[in-house]
C-alpha cells in the first residue's frame, strides 16, 4: 500500500538538521505541518539556521513553532509526529503526543515509507562513517550511482527526488528506535560497545535499538569475531568476515610477509593496497566489500543497468578511497606519528584504535584521552591500555577516571598541555594517538573542532 504524505498531518520534534529537513519535505509536498523544540525561543531556533531555511520558515511556519512546554492542543489534528534522532522518545512532549493517539516516527522511518531505491545500512558503535563513506565510494567508482545519506550528514529525505541507483545509510541506535519498516538489500551492525548509555539506560536496550537494522533486512554483513553483531532471526542470509583465515566469505592469508584480503579462500588484494590505518580499518573495507557484493547477489539494481559488482575491481579502488577527517588519521610524522582520532567519543572506539596501531607501531604508543564519558566504564580499558600504551595524558571532565583504569596517568589542564607533555616522552618510532574515548563537549563545539585543537597543538610543538 503506498504511503500519501498528505493524507496524514504531522508535527516535527526538533528543528535541527534532521527537523529542518523533514519540515522542507513536507511543505514541498503540500502536507500540513507544525513543530515544537525544546530552546527556549523561536529567534534562537531560526538564528541557528541557514539563511534559506530561515526563509521557509518565515514564509509558512509562522506562528507553527512550540518552545513551551505542549499542551493537548497542540496534537489536535495530529496523526504523526517525525521525532528528530537528537530527542529522546522519552521526553513528556513524546509521552503527550502518545497520550494524544499520535504515532511517533523518525525521519528514517519516514524515508522507508516513501523510498522505492535500494539501500544498504551501516550501524555500530564505531566506523560508521569510515564504511558508510567507503561503500559509497567503491560504488561510484564501479559506475553505480550511490549516495551516503543519514548520519552521515545529508538527511535521507534529500535522497528521495534523486537520480541515485543506491542509497548507503549511515544509522545512529537514536535513528533505528523511530524506525520499523526500513527495507535494506544488506545491512551490518559493525560492532556494539557500551555508548550512549545515558540515552538508553542500558547496554541491553542499545544493542536492541541496533538490532532493529535487520528486521526487513535481505542479508546480513557479520564481523566473525564480533559480540552481539549477528542477526537473531535465521531468515536473514549472513555473510561472514574477520582477520583469520576463513574459506567462507572474507579472510586474511596467513602469510606474515605479504598478507592478502581473501573472500572464499581466495585472494583478493594485499594489505599494503589498504591505507587506512590500524587493522580494525581492515575489518572495516570487509564489511564495504561485503555490502557491495550483497548489493549485487539480492538484484537489487535496475536490470536496465546491465551491471554486475565485481569484488575484484572493486578492491582495485579501495587504495583511492580518503578516510573522513578525525577517523584515525596521521596528521604530522617526524619520527613520531602523530594520529588523530578524535571521533572516537566512546571506549570501544579507542579500544578498537588501540588494537588496529599497536601492531602497526615500531615503538611507544602514547596515548591522549578524556573528556566526557557519558557514563560509559572507562575501567574497560585497563586491559588494552596496560597491554598496548606507555603513557595515558587526560583531559576534561572524567579525566579523573582514566588514572584508575592506568597507573601511568598524567592529567593535564587543557589538550595543549597534553599534546606538549606527550611529546616530551616521545622518540622515533612513537605513536601519539588522540583518541578519546569520550565525548568533546565539555571543553570543545564537537569532536571536529577537538581534532583541530589537537592539530594546531602538534604544529605549534613541532614548528617550536
Amino acid at each position: 500500500m503506498t504511503y500519501n504524505v498528505r493524507e496524514h498531518s504531522y508535527a516535527v520534534g526538533g528543528l535541527g538538521i534532521t527537523g529542518q529537513a523533514c519540515v522542507r519535505f513536507l511543505l514541498q509536498q503540500g502536507a500540513s505541518v507544525k513543530a515544537f523544540d525544546t530552546r527556549p525561543t523561536a529567534s534562537s531556533i531560526m538564528a541557528s539556521m541557514p539563511e534559506a531555511m530561515q526563509k521557509i520558515m518565515q514564509a509558512s511556519m509562522k506562528g507553527k513553532i512550540e518552545t513551551a512546554p505542549l499542551s493537548a492542543a497542540f496534537f489536535d489534528n495530529v496523526d504523526t509526529l517525525v521525532l528528530s534522532p537528537g530527542l529522546s522518545p522519552d521526553i513528556e512532549q513524546v509521552k503527550l503526543a502518545k497520550q494524544c493517539g499520535v504515532e511517533v516516527i523518525g525521519d528514517i522511518e519516514l524515508f522507508a515509507r516513501l523510498n522505492t531505491k535500494p539501500v544498504v545500512g551501516i550501524t555500530g558503535s564505531n566506523g560508521k562513517t569510515t564504511v558508510t563513506l567507503l561503500t559509497t565510494h567503491l560504488l561510484n567508482a564501479l559506475g553505480v550511482k550511490a549516495i551516503a545519506a543519514g548520519n552521515v550528514g545529508l538527511p535521507a529525505l534529500d535522497t528521495l527526488d534523486s537520480d541515485a541507483d543506491v542509497i548507503v545509510l549511515e544509522l545512529s541506535s537514536f535513528q533505528l528506535e523511530t524506525t520499523s519498516s526500513l527495507s535494506l538489500c544488506a545491512a551490518t551492525i559493525l560492532n556494539l560497545s557500551d555508548d550512549h548509555l545515558d540515552r538508553h539506560g542500558s547496554f541491553d536496550n542499545y544493542a536492541l535499538a541496533k538490532h532493529r537494522i535487520f528486521d526487513n533486512a535481505l542479508q546480513a554483513i557479520v564481523w566473525r569475531d564480533g559480540h552481539h553483531v549477528a542477526p537473531q532471526s535465521s531468515s536473514v542470509l549472513q555473510l561472514h568476515y574477520g582477520l583469520g583465515e576463513a574459506l567462507q566469505g572474507f579472510g586474511v592469508s596467513g602469510s606474515t610477509e605479504k598478507p592478502q584480503l581473501t573472500f572464499n579462500g581466495k585472494p583478493l588484494c594485499s594489505l599494503s593496497s589498504i591505507h587506512l590505518a590500524g587493522t580494525h580499518n581492515v575489518l572495516n573495507v570487509m564489511a564495504s566489500l561485503g555490502l557491495c557484493y550483497a548489493l549485487n547477489k539480492s538484484h537489487a539494481l535496475n536490470k536496465s543497468h546491465a551491471l554486475e559488482i565485481s569484488l575484484e575491481a572493486a578492491a582495485t579502488h579501495i587504495g583511492s578511497f580518503t578516510s573522513a577527517p578525525h577517523r584515525c588519521v596521521e596528521i604530522a610524522n617526524n619520527g613520531v606519528r602523530f594520529i588523530d582520532d578524535s571521533k572516537a567519543t566512546n571506549v570501544g572506539a579507542t579500544i578498537a584504535a588501540l588494537e588496529g596501531l599497536a601492531p602497526v607501531t615500531q615503538g611507544k604508543l602514547i596515548l591522549i584521552a578524556g573528556g566526557d564519558a557519558k557514563g560509559g566504564d572507562i575501567n574497560a580499558l585497563s586491559p588494552y591500555l596496560n597491554q598496548f600504551v606507555s603513557h595515558v595524558f587526560a583531559i576534561g571532565k572524567d579525566a579523573p577516571l582514566f588514572t584508575t583504569a592506568f597507573a601511568n596517568t598524567v592529567i593535564s589542564s587543557d589538550l595543549n598541555d597534553a599534546v606538549k607533555s606527550a611529546c616530551k616522552v616521545a622518540s622515533n618510532g612513537d605513536v601519539v594517538l588522540l583518541s578519546p574515548a569520550c565525548a568533546s563537549i565539555d571543553m570543545f563545539n564537537n569532536y571536529m573542532h577537538r581534532g583541530d585543537v589537537f592539530k594546531q597543538a602538534v604544529e605549534e610543538v613541532l614548528a617550536a
